[in-house]
């Protein structure tokens, strides 16, 4: 089993709505953002490979970021699930119900 991290990212200018669940296995939660970041600035200058979705908090909000659970997984699925999980009890939290979910966002993760 690994253990993995789930982080909230969030834009400050609308928290409830406008945020991503990153999923890692790295141990520490501001390293692995630091990473985020070294990666973003080498993908704009060679502009090689996939871009990713916590990029564009880091690049164009106010953002923030924390460790919003860690656990044991057999497979990167059931962590995917278990993130998807998440992100749909964060919105229903942070909404109250005002707004209905958008089964489009997708959560991924770097390894």
């Amino acid at each position: 089993m690994k253990t993995y991290r789930f982080i909230k990212i969030s834009n400050n200018n609308n928290p409830a709505q406008d945020f991503y669940i990153d999923i890692t296995i790295m141990d520490s939660v501001k390293l692995r953002m630091s990473i985020l970041k070294s990666q973003l600035k080498k993908y704009r200058e060679t502009c090689a490979g996939l871009y990713r979705p916590a990029w564009y908090y880091i690049e164009n909000c106010d953002y923030s970021y924390y460790e919003l659970d860690k656990q044991d997984f057999l497979n990167y699925n059931e962590a995917r699930e278990h993130a998807t999980n998440l992100y749909k009890e964060q919105f229903e939290k942070m909404n109250n119900g005002k707004h209905q979910f958008n089964n489009n966002k997708f959560i991924m993760t770097i390894e």
